[in-house]
């Protein structure tokens, strides 16, 4: 957890020093390379020069796995850095996504990496930043900042009763698809493979069968490409369910509707994930059977077998089937793999739960450690 003993709060502060409070992975490389645009882009407002300096830290989550500025940053009365948290866990306000949340009173934003996208992420997160820092410092002379990132899909909701906390909440449906694909881009589909190894093995044993097998030759070269194509999509979601059923990765339905947001949100991202990384793992596997095939087979035999001239053609059929056919098999090997590295891969509810309780196991051995220090 990170130290914030020394963050001061006062209201309408105008700081010259900016501490960016990333979490590790994604967050921390983003917060590193924004850094030297964030002090450019605040030099050129009525903000004036500012210091950038990163930290890495992880905020507090609370018993529902939901992050709190009230539970990370103390509230206190004398002037200090502004902090801008960076971190890969979603944020929803009354069931919408929130890219960026700002409390004046304590001096600190959260800016929620995944609701930024993929597509311009460094320059969405940049702008971001600059306009929490703006919102933070000088709301009544850089107003035109704050508001830069307002636009049809989203807009800043300034709420005075809860002491000017501000919530940039998105106004439409592609707000849903943004976060959705920002939580798949942190989850990085293609890490799921590594984690699937008796998976892969029986794809590729069964995959094998196909390069010595004559009626698979046959069969190959008859089958039309659109029959084909209906084959691999059959294999990959027959995969696809299976990870999911198998391993307890969906969500049930909660009867609160905050709560139903969040099952909903970690279902979409758990299906593109799974469903990423098989077809990843389906591109690998066709490419090595069909290099396999052409090392391993005669194409003056297979021309005899499937009577009629072998082609480059012919073998990229004859891996198109294989590869479903062992992609199919392969479902099976799933359940030998580690349930808790594919958790770990699609970040679903009880790899929040988990990563709360870590939290405070880590938050409890530090209180431990500072007793016996002193």
């Amino acid at each position: 957890m990170w130290n914030t003993d020394h963050i001061v709060i006062g209201k309408a502060l105008v700081s010259r020093n900016v501490t960016l409070v990333a979490e590790r992975g994604l967050p921390y490389t983003l917060a590193e390379r924004i850094a030297p645009g964030v002090e450019e882009a605040l030099a050129e407002t009525s903000i004036g020069p500012v210091s950038v300096t990163v930290d890495d830290g992880a905020l507090m989550l609370d018993d529902d796995g939901e992050v709190h500025l009230s539970d990370s940053v103390p509230t206190t009365s004398d002037d200090a850095d502004l902090v801008v948290f960076l971190t890969e866990l979603p944020r929803l306000w009354r069931g919408r996504p929130v890219p960026a949340e700002i409390d004046s009173r304590r001096s600190a934003a959260i800016i929620s990496v995944p609701a930024c996208g993929t597509v311009g992420l460094r320059r969405n997160t940049t702008d971001l930043t600059v306009a929490c820092v703006a919102g933070l410092a000088a709301p009544d002379t850089a107003d035109e900042t704050f508001r830069s990132v307002e636009s049809g899909q989203r807009e800043w909701h300034v709420d005075e009763e809860r002491d000017g906390k501000s919530t940039l909440a998105a106004t439409s449906r592609w707000g849903w698809v943004r976060v959705v694909a920002g939580m798949v881009r942190v989850n990085r589909p293609w890490r799921l493979v590594s984690t699937l190894k008796g998976l892969i093995a029986a794809a590729a044993a069964t995959a094998s069968f196909g390069i010595f097998y004559t009626s698979i030759w046959q069969m190959a070269t008859v089958l039309s490409p659109w029959r084909l194509g209906l084959i691999t999509m059959f294999s990959i979601a027959v995969m696809g369910t299976w990870l999911i059923v198998a391993n307890r990765l969906w969500e049930a339905r909660r009867k609160r509707s905050s709560a139903a947001a969040w099952s909903r949100m970690y279902n979409a991202v758990t299906v593109v994930t799974v469903f990423a990384g098989i077809a990843t793992m389906y591109i690998g596997l066709y490419i090595l059977t069909f290099i396999a095939g052409l090392v391993v087979i005669d194409a003056g035999f297979m021309t005899q077998q499937i009577q009629k001239p072998a082609s480059l053609t012919s073998f990229l059929l004859l891996a198109w089937l294989s590869t479903s056919m062992g992609v199919v098999a392969g479902a099976l090997g799933s359940s030998s793999d580690s349930y808790e590295s594919i958790l770990r891969a699609t970040f679903g509810q009880r790899e929040r739960e988990r990563r709360l309780q870590q939290d405070r196991t880590d938050t409890d051995d530090q209180v431990e450690k500072s007793r016996q220090a002193d």
